[in-house]
């Protein structure tokens, strides 16, 4: 059952199922733990003319008045607060008083939010526990009706969701096989090497081992080099068409299809052989053998940056919230996000929230820097999600011999919304590699040179982080933050500049001082 079909006062109860016993915060705990919104009524993004037409159908995305994170600022004044907890702790903490402060404002609201339902004012209802908040479908005429309803204090208008295409043929759950008790030192690409990913194998014995990486992308094809480290979700039972873990999902055993209701990993037709000119189709299979591809049974190439962690898939073009709560309930470390979404309205801020309350949650967002470069515009306007601050890493791209390509994005970026007045921002973090990237075949074939982009630098990104986690597993964000930007080789301009960030990523330089603060 998804919670698209489930009862409203079913639909209050769902987001607590999976955390329940990780807190025993009460009413007191909870309302100390957040903060409320910086807001005097109700505020609501402005609309433009055409969304103004009374029987226009809208999606909106609605905030409660208390949150984790208050105001604007808040992410660095809290990440103060906790700077001297452990991510896994303080991981805990958050999801709790996230959840049990949704549970209370959708209890509250509940009576106004059934009227407009019954009504048919609202539809296709979804609670939030990431943000507390909700999102539903309207008509234009119906938006002052969601300021009726208790606690809510922002409403943002999003896009349309996009609908799937024709209905594919069902995929069945992988097979399970053997992790490798250990990486290969050779038989890897040339980015392992410049990265210096192999040093840290080496050296330390450090290869991701402990780590879940979700990759938020589109058609992922299962090979021999995948399966053996895909993320298999502990309280599911393959293939019974029941939602075993009670989470909503059905079958989400190594990720989930959102936009699709589906535990189907794929948006594409799949054929034995991809056509090399139709990249798309290996475009999410690529970016999980970037991030944690290992050697198959057979002795196969290696390219996981970080090839004894574990992976699991999601797809959803039609919002952010419920992936993201499903990566923090199955216990993901990182989520890599090698897309743009071009979101420059106020609707961005509801994403950057998101964000902000993933990363006190222990998860590691990373994405490519963007494939739009502009030489003539400063403050550069980067797409959603890789704009994002301090939440968000951003790698941009060079090629192999270490110059610049022509198309990877640049910064700064520019913050200026309602809820968030940052400024000029430093984007990129730093870089890894975007051009010629050798690309791995799902029967094992590598072609050299095929892929090009930043959606292959970030998936470098979430592969360095994996091998820092598997050094210190309690690493914050905000502290790894500091140490990968700090130990970057500097390949742009001398210092930090608005092509390369810090420099390159080094992953043996990174990791020897994690296990040095560490110990």
């Amino acid at each position: 059952m998804s919670k698209f079909s489930l009862g409203f006062s079913q639909l209050l109860l769902t987001p607590l199922i999976l955390v329940v016993h990780l807190s025993t915060l009460d009413a007191a705990e909870v309302s100390h733990a957040l903060e409320n919104l910086e807001s005097s009524g109700v505020w609501m993004t402005p609309l433009s003319d055409r969304q103004r037409e009374p029987d226009l159908n809208l999606r909106a995305t609605v905030w409660f008045e208390k949150q984790w994170l208050g105001d604007g600022e808040a992410y660095e004044r809290r990440a103060k607060e906790f700077s001297a907890s452990k991510r896994r702790e303080l991981r805990l903490r958050v999801i709790a008083a996230l959840q049990a402060g949704s549970q209370e404002a959708h209890a509250n609201a509940s009576t106004e939010i059934g009227r407009l339902l019954s009504r048919g004012s609202i539809s296709d209802f979804e609670t939030h526990w990431i943000i507390n908040g909700f999102s539903c479908s309207l008509k234009s005429e119906d938006l002052p009706l969601l300021k009726t309803i208790p606690g809510v204090r922002k409403i943002f208008i999003q896009p349309v969701r996009i609908q799937p295409r024709s209905k594919l043929p069902k995929n069945e759950s992988q097979p399970t096989l053997p992790l490798p008790e250990k990486p290969s030192l050779q038989n890897f690409p040339w980015y392992i090497e410049k990265l210096k990913a192999d040093q840290v194998w080496k050296e330390f014995g450090l290869a991701g081992q402990g780590i879940l990486n979700v990759i938020h992308d589109q058609n992922f094809i299962f090979s021999d080099h995948l399966r053996r480290n895909v993320y298999r979700n502990p309280g599911e039972i393959p293939d019974n068409g029941v939602d075993d873990d009670g989470n909503g999902y059905i079958d989400d055993v190594h990720g989930y299809n959102f936009d699709r209701q589906s535990a189907d990993l794929y948006t594409l037709p799949l054929a034995h052989t991809p056509n090399p000119r139709n990249r798309s189709i290996l475009h999410g299979t690529s970016c999980a053998t970037i991030v944690s591809g290992a050697q198959s049974l057979s002795g196969g190439p290696q390219f996981g940056v970080a090839p004894l962690s574990r992976w699991a898939g999601v797809i959803n073009r039609g919002g952010i919230e419920r992936s993201v709560e499903w990566a923090i309930e199955q216990g993901a470390d990182t989520y890599s996000m090698s897309f743009s979404r071009d979101y420059h309205g106020d609707y961005q801020s509801h994403w950057r929230k998101v964000m902000e309350h993933g990363s006190f949650c222990g998860v590691y967002f990373v994405s490519g820097a963007g494939n739009r470069r502009r030489e003539a515009e400063e403050p550069f306007r980067m797409n959603i999600p890789q704009s994002i601050p301090k939440a968000v890493f951003a790698a941009a791209g060079i090629q192999r011999n270490l110059g610049k390509t022509s198309f990877s994005c640049v910064g700064p970026v520019k913050w200026d919304t309602e809820h968030y007045q940052d400024g000029v921002v430093q984007k990129p973090e730093v870089c890894a590699f975007n051009f010629k990237v050798p690309c791995l075949y799902p029967n094992g074939k590598v072609v050299p040179d095929l892929l090009n982009g930043n959606s292959y630098a970030g998936p470098m990104f979430c592969g360095a982080i994996s091998l820092m986690l598997s050094a210190d597993p309690d690493l914050l964000p905000w502290d790894l933050h500091e140490i990968i930007t700090s130990t970057a080789t500097d390949v742009g301009p001398d210092g930090l500049d608005y092509e390369t960030g810090h420099g390159l990523i080094n992953c043996y330089a990174a990791v020897s001082e994690v296990l040095r603060r560490k110990n």
